[in-house]
């Protein structure tokens, strides 16, 4: 309970911040006290018992510390990782490459270059965390799988098994956005300008698979991932921020087909085919 509503909770940024190290420690010692008071309590209160005088006690109590422990570094390793990505890698879901059929978003801060150069790297790295720290929530409530982060770029993806995550990747986007609206005063006196995200959302199938050896990550390639660079990219030329694919627009249903805005035919680098874009 506390390991889950506690230690886990997205909302306490400073646990973040502290070194791992320090957090184990503080686990340690707050497991101790509620695995002894468990123990020792009830027997003491309800039949004065002193439990901790039982032969077995010492090793019941070393015992639930290991297992609490082990439950609190998987937690770690399962932020670390992703939730997707540690459960594949256990699994062995992705020893060998598949094809799987992937809604993938691409969202870049704007104006990061000439903001990176004033900031400085230190203050630069700070900003992106906390930008990160702010779009967690839209992602995680709209069902999105952070895949990597890329400099100042995010890219989340959802399975395009369920219909309903066409519907959940623009609610995600439009999320995202406000986010960063609703700390914009905050960012402009920590920073010196408020933040704005540039969003493309593009969907087809993805080659997934394990690459590395001592240090591993699972890897989405192949045409869509690149697709959705090319369109984030017109994102940046026709000034919008949030464009999606006409293979997205298609699946989407009417209501949200209403909130689109034709563009412009996009001649992508590297497509044969220009590409036929919608802004949110």
């Amino acid at each position: 309970m506390l390991e889950a509503l506690v230690l886990s909770n997205r909302s306490i940024r400073w646990l973040r911040k502290i070194p791992l190290i320090t957090v184990v420690a503080l686990r340690a010692v707050s497991y101790s006290i509620i695995i002894v008071g468990g123990l020792v309590l009830p027997s003491l209160i309800f039949l004065g018992t002193k439990q901790w005088l039982d032969p077995d006690f010492s090793f019941g109590f070393w015992v639930s510390i290991a297992v609490a422990t082990g439950l609190s570094m998987s937690g770690e390793l399962f932020q670390l990782l992703g939730k997707e990505a540690a459960l594949a890698m256990f699994t062995g879901r992705y020893r060998r490459p598949r094809i799987e059929q992937r809604i993938v978003m691409f969202a870049d801060l704007t104006g990061s270059t000439a903001l990176a150069e004033e900031l400085g790297d230190l203050r630069f790295h700070e900003l992106l965390g906390g930008v990160a720290y702010d779009l967690e929530s839209p992602i995680v409530t709209n069902g999105g799988e952070t895949h990597r982060y890329i400099g100042d770029a995010i890219i989340i993806t959802w399975s395009m098994d369920k219909a309903k995550n066409f519907e959940r990747c623009l609610m995600c986007a439009e999320a995202m956005v406000e986010a960063l609206e609703s700390k914009a005063n905050q960012y402009a006196t920590k920073f010196g300008k408020p933040m704005r995200i540039r969003i493309a959302i593009h969907c087809g199938p993805v080659a997934a698979g394990e690459i590395g050896a001592w240090k591993k990550e699972i890897s989405l390639l192949g045409d869509t991932m690149n697709t959705t660079a090319r369109i984030e990219g017109a994102a940046r030329q026709f000034g919008s921020d949030i464009v999606v694919s006409d293979m997205i627009r298609s699946r989407l249903p009417e209501a949200w087909r209403s909130k689109l805005v034709g563009l412009p035919d996009f001649a992508a680098h590297g497509k044969q085919d220009a590409l036929k874009l919608w802004a949110l």
